[in-house]
């Protein structure tokens, strides 16, 4: 599951979330500085390897970066064949184009849909890795430390708990379905499409039910009376935060001087 908190005693599960929100923002910002795909190559292995640093096993990682091919193939063919105004040195480059000159083909297209679609890569990446080491609650505490509304903070910690607990619904209907012989498995892409139309009725029931339950919950408990629930959790920072900050903050320096001077740049 890679939007539900995955335990562990690494340097990124015992820093703060403020810091790690820091990082992370710095680094999505660092993708869209820099149009060549060497930067954005490092970028996206640093993610991977972040992601094997917390204890995902290659398996899981190559689950999540599979369904991302065929998206990332469509937006480097696109790309490759509407290259953005550079270096005539590169993008002039004509490898082919269709009779009459449409639709050109040139090295400075394909480098560029490269970048894009690495920079997705490491965008999915580090929010997978985010979430993975970094609990709930550590979000809700940040919002409430911002006074964030309580309808906006509740929403969010909803949605977070939410999803992964109808993935582990919809495996477990699947498992179901597999036990009594369905074959959910077979039949190529389409009859995969089929088979899964087959647990759209009980995951809905059971989302419908979910839902029903946890609002005569929040009505026993007297949601809305307080505009400010009292925090159960209190964020504190440690010795790694600060050094989490300072590594962020020199990197973003280092990539805007590097974009001011025209680095890495089609």
């Amino acid at each position: 599951m890679f939007l539900e908190y995955f335990p562990g005693m690494s340097f990124a599960h015992r820093a703060d979330v403020r810091s790690k929100l820091l990082a992370f923002t710095v680094v999505i910002v660092a993708t869209f500085l820099f149009t060549a795909p060497l930067p954005n190559a490092i970028l996206a292995v640093g993610a991977l390897a972040l992601l094997f640093s917390l204890g995902v096993p290659p398996a899981k990682v190559g689950k999540l970066l599979l369904p991302l091919l065929p998206i990332v193939v469509l937006i480097v063919l696109f790309a490759a064949f509407s290259p953005p105004p550079g270096r005539a040195d590169v993008s002039d480059v004509l490898l082919y184009a269709w009779p009459g000159g449409h639709l050109p083909l040139t090295v400075g297209g394909l480098l560029y849909g490269a970048s894009l679609g690495l920079r997705i890569i490491t965008m999915v990446c580090l929010t997978s890795a985010l979430v993975l080491c970094t609990p709930i609650e550590h979000f809700t505490a940040l919002m409430q430390t911002v006074r964030m509304p309580f309808p906006i903070v509740f929403i969010v910690m909803t949605a977070l708990r939410f999803v992964p607990t109808m993935q582990h619904r919809s495996e477990q209907i699947l498992d179901a379905q597999r036990a009594r012989g369905a074959k959910i498995d077979g039949g190529g892409v389409v009859g995969t499409i089929r088979a899964y139309t087959t647990i759209m009725v009980p995951l809905f029931s059971t989302g419908i039910r979910m839902s029903e339950d946890l609002s005569a919950a929040m009505l026993s408990r007297g949601y809305g009376i307080t505009k400010q629930p009292t925090r159960l959790l209190t964020l504190r920072m440690t010795w790694r935060d600060p050094v989490l900050i300072a590594v962020a903050v020199a990197a973003l320096g280092l990539a805007v001087w590097l974009r001011a001077h025209g680095t890495w740049m089609l």
